[in-house]
């Protein structure tokens, strides 16, 4: 009996000191994000002519993301990211913003894990109410913005890792601010929820 709890002893030590093994040789991360908005972007402060565009499952706002990141210590990442968000373009009021930059993250767990991270960076986004319906051919008249800023977005990852894969739910905050006139960036500002998925190399 001693020596069964002796050898289930040792597997479960070697079984410790293999996955610390394999998480010290992964250095990079890399992986996307896909979400949804909650809630609602309330772009008729940007503009009496435009809509507020609120949760509509993929006909809403939704963005998606690519990051590329770098294990500096056990539970810190550092790397790159974008942020791409659009909504339905056939829809009377539309918009799209795209985003790139700098991001770092902190991390806690092993199998499960709960990570924070800060995105920051430069952006471009415009948006549109056309007074008519969406038309495949020729010009449609309506209001049009377009502006570029900065953004700050802090996010909460909630997921699980298996071997050389993550995968997770996370919720993120686009903060925007930049373009003054007519209202500024602020109004495009959402918090979005939805899935990550990443490979460690």
């Amino acid at each position: 009996m001693v020596k069964a709890f002796a050898l289930i002893g040792m597997l479960l030590a070697s079984a410790a000191t293999d996955a610390s093994a394999q998480s010290r040789d992964t250095k990079y991360v890399v992986g996307i994000r896909s979400a949804l908005i909650t809630g609602t972007m309330k772009l008729s402060g940007l503009d009496p002519a435009f809509d507020d565009l609120a949760a509509d499952g993929p006909e809403g706002p939704h963005m998606s993301g690519f990051f590329f990141l770098v294990n500096v210590r056990p539970h810190l990442r550092l790397g790159v990211e974008t942020l791409v968000a659009n909504s339905d373009q056939n829809a009377r009021t539309s918009m799209n913003y795209q985003a790139a930059g700098p991001v770092i993250e902190l991390s806690y767990g092993a199998s499960w894990f709960v990570s924070g991270s800060l995105h920051g960076g430069a952006l471009v986004v415009n948006a549109m109410a056309r007074e008519d319906e969406a038309s495949s051919d020729g010009a449609t008249a309506g209001s049009f913005f377009k502006g570029n800023g900065w953004f700050v977005a802090p996010s909460l990852d909630l997921g699980y890792r298996a071997r050389r894969g993550e995968i997770g739910l996370f919720m993120k905050q686009v903060n925007l601010t930049g373009e003054k006139q007519r209202g500024g960036l602020s109004d495009f500002g959402a918090t979005f929820v939805g899935l990550r998925l990443a490979i460690r190399l």
